[in-house]
C-alpha cells in the first residue's frame, strides 16, 4: 500500500481530539453590572500565556483549556478589567462576568480650543518615539480566526444574511514588513464553494508606520512623520486599559484630497504605543459602489512590552443602483491570539506570503470548535441554516434560464472550452487539470473539435517537480492544434469570440502546430524564475473557414495570412521577475493579486540547421517591463515598455505584432486609434503610460461645485515602431503593415461615471497614419 500523508493527518487529528476531549469548556456571558446589558467584544486572556479570545456581539464567550488552575482577565476599553480564578477539571463550567464602566461619557461636549495643544504635544511625542516602537519587535507568530458576514439590507431596520465565510489561520511576521499566513481550516455557507473562500488578514496594518496600504491607496497614518500637515488633533479623554493610562485623541483630516482617516486614536502614556484606533476613511479614498467604511483595531499588551493587535474589524456599506438597486453590508472581524515572540523564524518561512493547507476543507466540527475564538451569534447560526435550506430548494424556471445564460456567457470567456474565430469556426472542447494526481506532478490535458475546420485538436502537458526547495520543474508537452501568432498587446488568455460574433473583428492570425516540447523551470533568485525549453513542431498554414457572425453579414473577415511551413526545432530561454508575492493553494503555487507591482521579462529563441535538422534559421530576442504604482504625481501610474528584434530569416509565425485589441476592464498598454489594423515587423519597440489621478484635480480646485465632482481623471499616451531589417520577403508580407516612423497617440479619460463606473477614453493620433485620427472608447474602471 503506498504511503499517504492524508492517513497520517487524520490519525494525528484523531489522537489530538482524544487528548483535547479531556479539556474543559468554559462558557459564560459578560454583562454590564449597572444595567445587565451584554457587553460585546470583550477580550478574555489567560494570564501567563499568549492565549486570548473575544466574546461575540451578544457578550457570549467559549474557551477550551486543559485541566489545571488559571487566572482569566476580562478587558474592554470602556470598562474596568475583571479577573477570575478558575479550576479547570474534565467537565464544562459556566463563569458569568459583570463589568463596571471605567469612564463617564458626556455626550456632545468637546473643548477643542482648550485641549488642542495637549493633543498636539501627545502626537508629537508619539511621532518622536515611533522608531523605538517599531524596532522593539523583530518577529512573532500568532493564531487568527476570521469571519465575514455579508448582509443584504432589506429596509432601514432589517437585513438578511446572504453569505458567511470563516477561516482559521497561522500568522507569521518579521521586520520590516514580511508576513506569511496559512489557512489551516475554513468553512462557508453552502451557496459558496471552498475555492471562493480566501478570508485572511493579509499584511496587518501598522499605524506606527508612515503609510498603510489599502488597495490602490496609500493611507497617511495619524502618526506619520509628516502627519501634522494632514491632521488636526483634539484631546478627548484619559482612560485606563489594563490599569495603564491611555490618552484618547480625535483625529480630523485637514483636507478631502489626500487619503486620510478620521475618528479616534488611543495612545499609551509613557510608551506612546498605539493601543486602539477607530473611525472611517476620508473623501480622499473613493472605492466603487462603497458608501462608507468603518475600521477598528484594538491592542493588548503582552510580556509587559509589546502592544499587539487582538481585534481587527471592518464594516463596508455597498450601494448598487443599476440594473437593480441593491444595498449590502460586509462585516469583517479578525481575532488574533496565542502570540509567540521569537528572535528568528525558520529560513523558508516567508517563501510564500500565503498558503491554503491541503486539509483546510476536511477539518471536522470538533477540531474546528477547538480553535473558534469568537462564538457565532444566534442570528449567524440561523443564517447558516437558512442558506442551507434555500440552496437545497429546486430553483424556479426563470432562475434556471438565467443561470444557463450566465454559464454560457462565462464559457465564451474561457477559450479552452468554447470559442469562435474565422479559421476554426465554433470550437467546443474539454480541459482536464489536476494538481498532484501523483506525488509532485501536474497534468493538463485539452481536447476539442473545430466545426468549420472539421478538425479534432488535442494537447497534453505534464510537469514534475525535481527539487522541492528550489522548485525545479521538468515538463513535457505534445499538441496538435490551432495556434495564433504571438502578439504584444493582447493577453495570452485573450479570446476574440465576442468581437467575432458581433462585429467580425479578430486581431489574431492562425496556423497549425503539431509536435512536442521539453522544458525546465527553476527559481533563480527571489521572485525570479528562469525557463529553458526545446521545441520540435511541424507548422503549417490555415485558411479562413467561415464568414458567420450575428451581425454585419455583408462584412468580410480579413484574410488569414500564410506562414512559412516546415519543421521548426528551436531552443529558447527566458527570465521573468515578478514583484507580486507568491502563495500556495493546497500545494499548488500561485501569484497573488496586487495593485502595485513590477514585472520584467527577457527571452531568446534560436533555430539553426547547425544545431538540429531544421527548416528555419533565426534568432529572436525580446524584453518587456511593466510597473504599476505611485510615481511623482498624485495617483496611480502604469508604464509598460516592449522591445524585440531578430537576426536570420524570421518566419511569419514569429513576427512581432502590435495588435489591435479591446481591453474594456484594463488600463494596460493598448493603442486606441489603430482601429482594426495590426503593425508587424522583425523589429519592434512600444511604450505606453497611463496615469490615473482619481478625483484629485477636481478636489484640488477647491471650487464649490467642481470639487464635489465624483469622476476620476486620467491622462495617457504611447508610441510604437515596427519595421523589417535584413529580411527575406515572404509572399504574404503584402498583407501586413509596418510603422517605420513612430506611431503616436495621446488622450485623457473620465472614469467613475455612474451608475456602473463607466470610463470614457478620448484619444488623438499624433502621427500621420491612415488609421483613426480621433477615437472615443468605453471601458470600466472597477
Amino acid at each position: 500500500m503506498p504511503f499517504n500523508w492524508k492517513y497520517v493527518f487524520f490519525a494525528l487529528l484523531f489522537f489530538y481530539c482524544i487528548e483535547k476531549a479531556n479539556a474543559s469548556t468554559i462558557i459564560g456571558n459578560i454583562r454590564d453590572i449597572d444595567n445587565n446589558e451584554p457587553i460585546p467584544a470583550v477580550t478574555i486572556r489567560v494570564e501567563s500565556t499568549g492565549r486570548s479570545m473575544i466574546a461575540n456581539e451578544n457578550g457570549y464567550y467559549r474557551l477550551l483549556l486543559d485541566p489545571g488552575r488559571y487566572r482569566l482577565k476580562f478587558s474592554n476599553i470602556a470598562y474596568n478589567s475583571e479577573f477570575c480564578d478558575v479550576q479547570v477539571s474534565d467537565s464544562c463550567i459556566s463563569v458569568d462576568i459583570f463589568m463596571k464602566k471605567a469612564i463617564i461619557q458626556i455626550s456632545g461636549m468637546k473643548v477643542y480650543d482648550k485641549n488642542y495643544d495637549a493633543a498636539q504635544r501627545i502626537i508629537v511625542e508619539a511621532i518622536a518615539q515611533k522608531d523605538d516602537i517599531l524596532n522593539q519587535l523583530q518577529s512573532y507568530q500568532c493564531d487568527v480566526y476570521t469571519k465575514s458576514i455579508i448582509y443584504k439590507n432589506v429596509d432601514d431596520d432589517s437585513s438578511v444574511i446572504n453569505y458567511i465565510l470563516e477561516s482559521q489561520l497561522e500568522y507569521f511576521w518579521k521586520q520590516p514588513d514580511q508576513y506569511k499566513e496559512i489557512i489551516i481550516a475554513r468553512r462557508q455557507s453552502s451557496n459558496l464553494e471552498p475555492n471562493q473562500n480566501f478570508l485572511n488578514v493579509d499584511n496587518i496594518p501598522n499605524f506606527n508606520m508612515n503609510r498603510v496600504k489599502l488597495g490602490q491607496y496609500s493611507i497617511i497614518t495619524p502618526t506619520a512623520t509628516d502627519a501634522l500637515k494632514y491632521y488636526n488633533y483634539y484631546f478627548l479623554d484619559t482612560i485606563f486599559i489594563d490599569n495603564k493610562m491611555v490618552f484618547r485623541l480625535e483625529i480630523e483630516p485637514k483636507n478631502n484630497i489626500d487619503p486620510l482617516v478620521f475618528g479616534t486614536i488611543d495612545i499609551a502614556d509613557s510608551t506612546y504605543n498605539i493601543v486602539g484606533i477607530e473611525g472611517g476613511l476620508s473623501k480622499g479614498v473613493c472605492l466603487p459602489f462603497v458608501k462608507s467604511i468603518y475600521y477598528k483595531q484594538r491592542f493588548a499588551e503582552f510580556e509587559n512590552q509589546y502592544w499587539m493587535p487582538i481585534e481587527i474589524c471592518m464594516d463596508m456599506n455597498i450601494d448598487i443602483t443599476f440594473p437593480i438597486e441593491q444595498s449590502f453590508t460586509i462585516d469583517y472581524i479578525a481575532a488574533l491570539y496565542d502570540y509567540g515572540f521569537v528572535d528568528t523564524l525558520p529560513k523558508n518561512t516567508f517563501k510564500y506570503a500565503f498558503e491554503v493547507s491541503k486539509e483546510a476543507d476536511d477539518v471536522d466540527s470538533t477540531a474546528w470548535n477547538l480553535r473558534q475564538t469568537i462564538p457565532l451569534t444566534q442570528k449567524e447560526e440561523q443564517g447558516y441554516k437558512r442558506i442551507d435550506s434555500l440552496t437545497n430548494l429546486p430553483k424556479p424556471f426563470h432562475e434556471k434560464i438565467l443561470s444557463s445564460f450566465n454559464y454560457l456567457f462565462s464559457k465564451t470567456l474561457n477559450s479552452d472550452l468554447l470559442h469562435f474565430n474565422r479559421v476554426e469556426g465554433t470550437y467546443l472542447g474539454y480541459r482536464y487539470y489536476k494538481f498532484e494526481p501523483f506525488p509532485r506532478t501536474e497534468l493538463d490535458m485539452k481536447i476539442g473539435y473545430a466545426f468549420s475546420r472539421k478538425y479534432l485538436q488535442h494537447r497534453y502537458k505534464a510537469y514534475y517537480r525535481l527539487l522541492e526547495n528550489r522548485l525545479l520543474y521538468a515538463g513535457m508537452e505534445y499538441c496538435d492544434e490551432i495556434k495564433h501568432r504571438p502578439v504584444i498587446l493582447a493577453s495570452p488568455n485573450f479570446s476574440p469570440t465576442i468581437w467575432n460574433l458581433f462585429n467580425k473583428v479578430d486581431p489574431l492570425d492562425y496556423y497549425r502546430e503539431k509536435g512536442f516540447r521539453f522544458s525546465l523551470a527553476s527559481d533563480l533568485l527571489k521572485q525570479t524564475r528562469v525557463y529553458f525549453s526545446y521545441q520540435d513542431y511541424q507548422q503549417s498554414s490555415e485558411n479562413n473557414n467561415t464568414e458567420y457572425s450575428f451581425f454585419r453579414r455583408n462584412k468580410k473577415y480579413r484574410l488569414n495570412p500564410n506562414i512559412a511551413e516546415g519543421k521548426l526545432r528551436s531552443l529558447s530561454a527566458r527570465l521573468k521577475y515578478d514583484s507580486r508575492k507568491r502563495g500556495k493553494i493546497k500545494g499548488r503555487e500561485v501569484i497573488s493579486t496586487s495593485r502595485f507591482f513590477s514585472q520584467f521579462e527577457i527571452g531568446i529563441e534560436s533555430a539553426s540547421p547547425d544545431l538540429f535538422e531544421n527548416d528555419f534559421s533565426f534568432t529572436s530576442y525580446y524584453s518587456r517591463f511593466k510597473r504599476t504604482g505611485n510615481f511623482v504625481l498624485p495617483g496611480i501610474n502604469t508604464s509598460e515598455i516592449y522591445i524585440g528584434a531578430s537576426s536570420g530569416t524570421l518566419p511569419p509565425q514569429k513576427y512581432f505584432t502590435v495588435d489591435f485589441t479591446y481591453k474594456i476592464f484594463e488600463y494596460e498598454m493598448f493603442f486606441r486609434t489603430v482601429g482594426e489594423k495590426n503593425f508587424i515587423g522583425n523589429r519592434v519597440a512600444a511604450v505606453y503610460m497611463f496615469h490615473n489621478f482619481g478625483s484629485w484635480w477636481f478636489k484640488k480646485s477647491r471650487l464649490p461645485l467642481i470639487q464635489e465632482i465624483p469622476l476620476s481623471l486620467s491622462i495617457f499616451g504611447g508610441a510604437f515602431y515596427t519595421d523589417f531589417k535584413d529580411h527575406a520577403v515572404h509572399p504574404d508580407d503584402t498583407l501586413i503593415r509596418t510603422a517605420s516612423k513612430w506611431y503616436r497617440e495621446i488622450g485623457f479619460s473620465l472614469g467613475r461615471i455612474p451608475p456602473l463606473y463607466t470610463r470614457l477614453d478620448f484619444v488623438w493620433q499624433l502621427s500621420n497614419y491612415d488609421t483613426n485620427r480621433f477615437s472615443i472608447s468605453i471601458g470600466f474602471g472597477i
